[in-house]
């Protein structure tokens, strides 16, 4: 369960980032993924951070073989959605509506984006 109080940073953002497009990964896959250089610091500094991810409840670890592969826990979905709710909750007291309706005009969306938000729209019941 990935714990409420446990905020990630953008350098652990960048590793679920390709956890979310290549899972599972081992600690060199993800080095290779993030950095064109190679490096035992590297390679420590990821291990370290894997680790936290870990313990905050965003990856498991599949221990069985000799190379250690890490899987996101949750979903890229379900992490932007968390992280729209406590915008929501900080800005617009707990208010989705108000939020959108702040960024939607903002950005330049094309004819296919602007029918999508229109089709999701109206299938709520």
């Amino acid at each position: 369960m990935v714990r409420k109080s446990a905020p990630v940073t953008d350098t652990e953002l960048a590793i679920l980032e390709v956890l979310w497009d290549k899972q599972p990964c081992t600690v060199r896959d993800i080095v290779e993924a993030l950095y064109p250089e190679r490096s035992r610091a590297l390679h420590a500094t990821v291990k370290s951070l894997l680790e936290r991810l870990e313990a905050k409840g965003f990856i498991s670890c599949d221990k069985a073989g000799f190379a250690h592969r890490f899987s996101a826990r949750v979903s890229r979905d379900d992490y932007v959605r968390q992280q729209l709710e406590k915008l929501a909750e900080s800005h617009f007291g707990g208010a989705l509506a108000p939020m959108l309706l702040t960024l939607v005009p903002k950005m330049k969306l094309n004819r296919k984006d602007r029918d999508a938000i229109v089709k999701l729209i109206e299938g709520i019941e």
